[in-house]
């Protein structure tokens, strides 16, 4: 009788344990996932910021080299348009058809108010304590990049606004503005 009367005391307690346990497993598990979200969707946004740099790096290397047409045999000695660039940048293509590097392979459709801007950077910009890369202007006009005289800095500046998917979930902000810019020096061949 007397093993009886434990045996049901401790199914007892362990029923009321059980319940307690579903309700912790509950409070973790919202905690876990909302965690592993916010570290995909932080890793998302890097990765997108990575590919930016890259096809920016990209087009103003080749800017730099094909400031005033071509220097390469068969290459054609035309200058480059902004919209050529901005091909090379979503593509990684050239307008000679060669591959220039990854480009940004889709990545650009995370991005809203998407735009690639090339210019010759003011160098009075440069000399403050913070470096500012604002382009070059003449007569209240933007300098064309392609002007570039030798040793000139070319920026490219790939700017948009970021949209996280589970902003709401994770009380991330909906938009996100960024900018990428990277500066070369014109080798004006």
């Amino acid at each position: 009788m007397k093993l009886s009367m434990k045996t049901t005391k401790l199914k007892n307690k362990l029923r009321q344990r059980s319940g307690a346990a579903i309700v912790e497993f509950a409070m973790v598990c919202v905690m876990f996932f909302t965690m592993l979200f916010g570290i995909f969707e932080y890793a998302r946004f890097i990765f997108v910021l990575h590919m930016m740099n890259n096809a920016a790096r990209d087009a103003v290397r080749y800017a730099a080299v094909k400031t005033n047409g071509g220097n390469m045999p068969n290459d054609p000695n035309t200058v480059l348009t902004e919209a050529q660039l901005q091909t090379l940048v979503l593509s990684g293509v050239d307008p000679n058809k060669n591959v220039i590097g990854p480009g940004l392979m889709g990545f650009q459709k995370n991005i809203n108010n998407f735009s690639v801007n090339t210019f010759t950077v003011d160098p009075t910009g440069l000399d403050q304590t913070t470096p500012v890369i604002n382009p070059l202007m003449y007569s209240g006009a933007q300098a064309p990049w392609n002007s570039a005289t030798f040793n000139q800095p070319i920026a490219v500046r790939i700017s948009g606004t970021y949209s996280p998917i589970a902003s709401g979930l994770l009380f991330l902000p909906t938009n996100m503005p960024f900018q990428v810019t990277v500066m070369m020096n014109s080798e004006a061949n």
